[in-house]
Parts: structure tokens; C-alpha cells; sequence
């Protein structure tokens, strides 16, 4: 069974995007971050060159369009309609797109909350979704928490 697993109340969305990025491929997995713009896959590709200067994050920027590199761990990658991937892949998902309505689901979907009321009333419509297509759920209240 799929898995969705949201962080809400998150205070620093780029700081902890990388931390969970850096996380989920210490686990031992590989990760695609979607996104619906390119310019915040840019900005994300710059953070994790710089995240800590004492580690690095092996990532490259996916054109869905081309074949999925297979040595990455994880891969950067935005566009309007979601990419075949690899069963088993985990999906931090950095756009307004549902995953469970992809071809291929993902093991398991990350969605990062900001405090907004915007962002939070976003996310209540993606948890109902997922959970009406049988993903697990999973939910961090990350208020107070670096």
C-alpha cells in the first residue's frame, strides 16, 4: 500500500526540504522531487550544492521527456503531467499535482506544509485525495521543531 506522509506548520521550507531530501537517500532510497516550476527546481538544485559543506547530496535535474537516469539518488524534475516512474520510488512532491493519480504510484509520497492558510486548506484537499485512493497516511506537526 502507498504512503503519504505530510510535514504541516514547517517554518523554513527550503532549509527542511533539503534536510528530508538528505534524510530519505541516507535511508538508502532514491528520491524525485516534483515541482510545477523549474525556477524553484533551480533554486533547490543551488541549496543542496550548498546545504552543509561537509556532505553533498548527489542530484541532477530530470527532463521527463528523456529517460530517467538510473545512478541518481535523487532527481529534480517539474512539468503539467506526471512522469512514469519506477515502482518503489519515493516522491517529495513540491507542486499542487495529486500523485495518486499517476501512472506508476510512488511507495510513498513526502508533501512539505508551510503555515499559510492557503497551504494548509492545499493540503487538507491532497491528504482526502490520498487517503480516497488507499494511501496510508502518515501526519509530522513540525510547529516549534528546526
Amino acid at each position: 500500500m502507498p504512503k503519504a506522509t505530510f510535514y504541516t506548520h514547517v517554518a523554513q521550507v527550503p532549509i527542511f526540504t533539503c534536510r528530508l531530501i538528505a534524510r530519505a537517500i541516507r535511508d538508502g532510497g532514491r528520491i524525485l522531487v516534483w515541482s510545477d516550476s523549474f525556477g524553484r527546481l533551480q533554486e533547490l538544485d543551488k541549496m543542496l550544492w550548498q546545504y552543509e559543506a561537509e556532505s553533498f547530496i548527489p542530484h541532477e535535474i530530470w527532463e521527463t521527456e528523456e529517460a530517467m537516469p538510473s545512478e541518481t539518488s535523487v532527481l529534480l524534475a517539474c512539468g503539467g503531467n506526471l512522469p512514469r516512474i519506477p515502482e518503489g520510488m519515493t516522491v517529495l512532491n513540491l507542486s499542487d499535482s495529486f500523485w495518486n493519480t499517476a501512472p506508476v504510484l510512488p511507495a510513498r509520497v513526502l508533501e512539505i506544509v508551510g503555515n499559510s492558510l492557503e497551504e494548509l486548506a492545499d493540503a487538507r484537499e491532497r491528504f482526502a485525495a490520498y487517503r480516497r485512493s488507499g494511501f496510508a497516511i502518515e501526519h509530522h506537526g513540525m510547529e516549534g521543531k528546526a
